[in-house]
């Protein structure tokens, strides 16, 4: 009986022992991937708060980082969508210009062709979406700003049927693209009238409306478009070119804005990522653990327990017959 009670009695310690040995291996291992103790409470005792503060500034500092990230995507798209616009539209008042001087209807008709092209493509990228969310249509994010061009076009052809003459087709179109009341507003632009977000760039500020325009008009200049008062020197031909070629300097000045806010992130960005830095080793001083050690430290316990599995096997063989 006192065999058998002896037995009992190292099962009973060799498997407690087991227990602690695969607790201490699962600590060392955590603590070889994170460098971070374990048991913080333990290793700290009395500095556990310190320990708590310094980790929740870690936390706030990657946040922060994470939002400039989202930020700096989205202005990063807002530039590169005016860049596209002002591409898109290069040259192009200058060529009809050219035409119209030199009263060449097959050139002044190309250049209108190729501005329905622009026309197109700008209102396109002007649909630029990050995520789900369109960056051009201020609050109202699930919104495109724009249809196709041809809304626009048709208001356009509708104000040229209703005037009486080239003067007051031009000044209807001004209304049109200009007056809270008229019909870019009211009808064609679907985003909204303001942008919560700082960063926000508007479709229908009056830059894009300038550019947009421009390039309707300079559509409807083609031969065939069967809109006469938008042709040749026409005087809503004549504001289109100024308004296209005011709409890209605007452009300009809104994407240098866009370019400072970049800039300014770029350097907050920067600060914070030196903080964390610091934040990190601060941490590290108070609770970290040094990983080669507790790898070290790992292989030894995994060795131990290895013998306590091997010590176990032998154990569970023993009868009386071999105690005796």
């Amino acid at each position: 009986m006192s065999s058998i009670s002896l037995t009992g009695l190292l099962n009973v310690a060799v498997t407690n022992n087991i227990s602690n040995l695969r607790s201490q291996v699962e600590d060392r291992a955590e603590e070889t991937t994170t460098g971070i103790q374990a048991d913080l409470v333990a290793h700290l005792r009395g500095r556990v708060d310190q320990a708590l503060v310094g980790e929740q500034a870690i936390r706030d500092n990657a946040d922060e980082q994470t939002r400039l990230g989202l930020r700096e995507v989205r202005l990063a798209l807002v530039d590169s969508t005016l860049t596209s616009v002002r591409d898109l539209t290069e040259g192009l008042q200058i060529s009809m210009r050219s035409a119209i001087g030199a009263g060449e209807q097959e050139a002044q008709d190309l250049v209108a062709t190729e501005a329905a092209t622009a026309l197109d493509d700008v209102l396109s990228r002007l649909g630029a979406r990050n995520g789900e969310r369109f960056l051009f249509s201020g609050d109202a994010t699930a919104t495109q700003p724009f249809g196709d061009s041809s809304a626009l076009l048709d208001d356009i052809r509708a104000i040229a049927a209703a005037s009486v003459d080239a003067t007051d087709f031009a000044a209807q179109v001004d209304f049109y693209f200009d007056d809270p009341a008229g019909g870019f507003q009211t009808n064609f632009y679907q985003g909204a009238q303001s942008a919560s977000d700082a960063d926000g760039v508007l479709a229908n500020q009056a830059g894009f409306r300038d550019v947009l325009q421009g390039l309707a008009i300079l559509s409807l200049g083609h031969s065939g478009s069967g809109v006469p008062f938008a042709q040749s020197d026409a005087p809503a031909m004549t504001e289109a070119l100024d308004r296209l070629t005011r709409g890209r300097t605007s452009l300009v000045d809104i994407q240098a804005g866009v370019g400072m806010r970049r800039t300014s992130i770029a350097d907050e960005q920067s600060l914070l990522q030196r903080e964390q830095t610091l934040l990190t080793q601060a941490f590290t001083d108070l609770a970290g653990k040094d990983q080669y050690e507790a790898a070290t430290q790992l292989r030894e316990l995994e060795a131990n327990l290895e013998a306590s599995y091997v010590l176990t096997s032998r154990l569970s063989n023993l009868s009386i017959l071999n105690f005796l």
